[in-house]
């Protein structure tokens, strides 16, 4: 294709289009707004909870506190107030916001709020003075009260022995009682309350001595001063509030905190909800009274909650602000705009990288839980929770169990596992949250029901494999989810969407080799180019394959009508078991019955198929030896209705063919079990094909990943020019020891044309068509394949895309 050709092709892609579009948009979008990138940075918020609680014994009973309220320094993004049956009122004054709850019904009460807030640092100018005359309105701020002793003697003689030597400049005379209260007064945990003569006579005391010393030394030298009340917003959960004091300078209000030695400071993480000397709960008396805070810093984006009035341009297209209208928190909105970018970094994982995982999209959803357990709690929760929804399917199936009654025990028991996580959590709503999105059970069911299936097989590998695919992914999406940064971007400017979807379009058109594909085929990358999942769906399966013949060979029964209709040989259906009603009379034929193969008709790679090659009186023999009663046929005939081995995961038939007997000359090779030959051709012309052999290990399947062999025949001659083993060359079958190299596949003439007449009968123009070789009717279709597996490639020791390519290809 030349330069002109492919330039042409890329413009008339539609994602070019859209990164265009998106272009244009952005260039638009950051002219009109030039502050919007500022809103960018991250700021941290507090979910702050107080939960109440009492006994009220049919008795009118009253409960006052003060609540957070929003001044130049804290902000209330959001709030929300449980307050039962109790009556409820709030009023703010000049000491705070009171909350007052009445009424003769025991309950719990529970506050919670988003919370931001600013930290504040004062730099005091050495000039100034200990001011001589103040408004009359300050003049509260120097009285003397119950526990601040201004005037008593004590005090007087503590400032004479600690004042500076110019008592008039303001910093100095500051310095001087911060210093002694934050390092000569000993800290002290709070035991009630410390009035300023017991602090300085005790030499120690909590917050509230500390403060009540400082504002009344401050006071005795005619500085303005005051408590505050509040909560240090760490995160956790806790009993303790705190108080600090402000100091009247020039007009402001400064804060100090001699507890915690920040002087003319406060750090972000101080909550204010009062001014004043009072206590921070009022109730009536016993009444068994308790009370907690709750406390979880959260990273968040202004972009999500704060909206520029002078900005039309930001709130108008913020993606955020049109989904606060619907009600929808913060912390959701900026996870909900990050689904369509951790939905392309898990197809990027999967198509490019080519990791495989439990589940599409099921990491994703587990990723946007995290984000409120956190990751290791989230993953470790529902880890826990999947390896116990497996021990009840193991338990269940001992029981002969079908799978969907199996399955609707699993979900009943998840449920009732949430439930329990939930009561057990109480009020900590952020992990409630996080946890209750963990909540699909019926996924966590179907994902248990997949491992369980693993561990039937024994496929280790594949299960550690996923598993491992499925963590990385998440931890991926984890990322995305989490970061404030890229919610604060696509709320600010949605149209990044549009790339988004450009780039997801751009990856569902690349054919090329995904990252994984290199390793599972290094040993033949020198041999031709090698044909990938991406290629083969997109080049083969999705341009030479329609969706009806993709059906039709999927469906067996229907494929082998076909078949039969042009003469192709396939093997006889003995009985078709299509619904319950007609189990009853299928077992019954199933009895009548010596030898025979009871499949799934949609099934794959042999899942559900149960081979029975005699009979123990009135039991039947497995192909392992194992016994089975009817009764266990009649319920393996249930788990196929149910759908259990279909592709689909849809409801299924069954049916019933007779044992196949293996040519002489393939059960000298193998005799685990029935050995077929996959064909694979393009526009019904054979390009490649490979014997399969069961071994021990794969349970007498000829399934490669299961543990079968692989034997390279070659297209013209029928001859086996090598023999791998889970991509190992090996010269001889490992149980039988046999000698596999050179071996020439009998009726291999009779073998192609058959499989030409199968492609032809269902025209799919990349097929693979797996044949038997029976030692009475010769070779018998046992079905056809519309998406051909691409293992081949490494049994063969090359690439397929040489042997596929073609004019039509070669130039698409």
């Amino acid at each position: 294709m030349t330069w002109q050709k492919r330039l042409v092709a890329i413009v008339r892609h539609p994602s070019a289009w859209l990164i265009a579009v998106c272009a244009a948009l952005s260039v638009w979008h950051l002219q009109a707004a030039p502050t919007l990138l500022k809103q960018l940075r991250a700021v941290t918020m507090f979910d702050y909870s107080l939960s109440m609680s009492f006994v009220g014994d049919d008795r009118e009973v009253d409960v006052t506190t003060f609540l957070p309220a929003a001044d130049e320094r804290q902000d209330i993004v959001r709030e929300n107030i449980l307050s039962g049956q109790l009556q409820f009122d709030d009023q703010t004054d000049a000491s705070g916001r009171r909350a007052m709850w009445s009424g003769n019904q025991g309950t719990d009460i529970r506050y919670n709020a988003l919370i931001t807030s600013k930290e504040l640092v004062y730099n005091l100018e050495p000039s100034l003075q200990v001011p001589q005359f103040l408004p009359e309105q300050y003049s509260q701020y120097l009285i003397e009260e119950e526990g601040i002793q201004v005037n008593h003697p004590e005090i007087r003689d503590l400032w004479s022995s600690i004042q500076p030597d110019d008592s008039r400049q303001l910093v100095p005379v500051l310095e001087a009682i911060y210093n002694y209260t934050y390092q000569d007064i000993e800290g002290a945990p709070f035991k009630g309350f410390t009035d300023a003569l017991t602090a300085l006579r005790l030499g120690r005391a909590s917050c509230n001595g500390k403060g009540r010393l400082f504002v009344a030394l401050a006071r005795s030298n005619g500085i303005p001063a005051r408590l505050v009340g509040g909560v240090i917003m760490n995160e956790g959960s806790k009993k303790t509030s705190h108080q600090w004091l402000e100091v009247l300078i020039e007009g402001r209000w400064v804060p100090f905190d001699p507890t915690n030695g920040h002087f003319a400071s406060l750090p972000e993480n101080y909550l204010r909800l009062y001014t004043g000397d009072h206590a921070l709960f009022r109730h009536t008396r016993n009444i068994n009274f308790d009370y907690r805070f709750t406390i979880s810093p959260i990273s968040q984006s202004p972009a999500l909650f704060e909206f520029e009035e002078n900005e039309p341009v930001l709130n108008r297209f913020n993606a955020a602000r049109l989904m606060q209208l619907t009600g929808l928190p913060e912390g959701m909105i900026g996870v909900f705009l990050m689904f369509p970018l951790a939905a392309l970094i898990t197809i990027f994982l999967r198509s490019v990288v080519g990791i495989q995982t439990f589940g599409i999209f099921m990491p994703m959803l587990i990723a946007a839980a995290c984000v409120n357990t956190g990751l290791w709690l989230g993953l470790a929760t529902f880890s826990g929770i999947v390896a116990f929804a497996v021990l009840m399917l193991a338990y269940f199936n001992s029981f002969n169990i079908l799978k969907i009654p199996r399955l609707a025990a699993v979900i009943t028991i998840c449920t009732v596992i949430f439930i329990g996580i939930l009561l057990w959590l109480g009020n900590r709503s952020s992990l409630q949250f996080g946890i209750l999105a963990l909540f699909p059970v019926v996924i966590i069911s179907f994902l248990a029901e997949r491992i369980h299936n693993m561990l039937d097989e024994s496929d280790w590998k594949g299960m550690v494999t996923t598993g491992i695919g499925t963590v990385i992914t998440i931890i991926a999406c984890y990322i995305v989810f989490s970061s404030v940064m890229l919610q604060g971007l696509f709320a600010l400017m949605p149209e990044l969407l549009l790339l988004v979807l450009a780039v997801q379009l751009a990856i569902g058109q690349w054919s090329g080799m995904r990252l994984q594909e290199y390793i599972r085929f290094r040993s033949i990358l020198g041999n031709g180019p090698v044909l990938g999942m991406n290629s083969r769906n997109r080049n083969y399966v999705n341009r030479l394959n329609s969706t009806e013949l993709l059906d039709l060979a999927a469906d067996k029964l229907r494929s082998k009508d076909v078949l039969q209709e042009h003469g192709v040989p396939v093997a006889k259906t003995y009985a078709v078991c299509r619904s319950f009603r007609e189990l009853p009379e299928f077992v019954q034929t199933l009895s009548d019955l010596g030898a025979f193969a009871l499949k799934p008709n949609r099934g794959s790679q042999g899942n559900g198929i149960m081979i029975i090659r005699g009979r123990d009186g009135k039991d039947f023999v497995t192909a392992s030896g194992k016994t089975r009663t009817a009764e266990d046929l009649s319920r393996h005939v249930g788990e196929i209705l149910n759908g259990s081995f279909s592709q689909s995961g849809d409801e299924d038939y069954a049916y019933v063919e007779p044992l196949l007997s293996q040519h002489s000359e393939l059960s000298a090779l193998s005799d685990f079990g029935l050995s077929d030959i996959r064909v694979i051709l393009h526009k019904q012309r054979p390009v490649s094909a490979m014997l399969r052999l069961p071994t021990e290990k794969s349970g007498g399947k000829a399934n490669l990943h299961q543990g079968a062999i692989g034997l390279a025949i070659d297209i013209e001659t029928g001859k086996v020019t090598n023999a791998a083993l889970k991509g190992t060359t090996t010269p001889e079958h490992p149980d039988t020891g046999a000698e596999l190299s050179g071996f020439k596949i009998p009726k291999w003439r009779q073998i192609v044309d058959i499989a030409i007449a199968a492609a032809e009968a269902v025209p799919l123009g990349y097929i693979g068509v797996d044949i038997c070789i029976d030692e009475d009717r010769g070779p018998l279709v046992l079905e056809v394949n519309g998406r051909p597996g691409i293992e081949i490639q490494n049994v063969q020791q090359k690439g397929l895309v040489e042997d596929l390519t073609d004019k039509e290809l070669a130039h698409a």
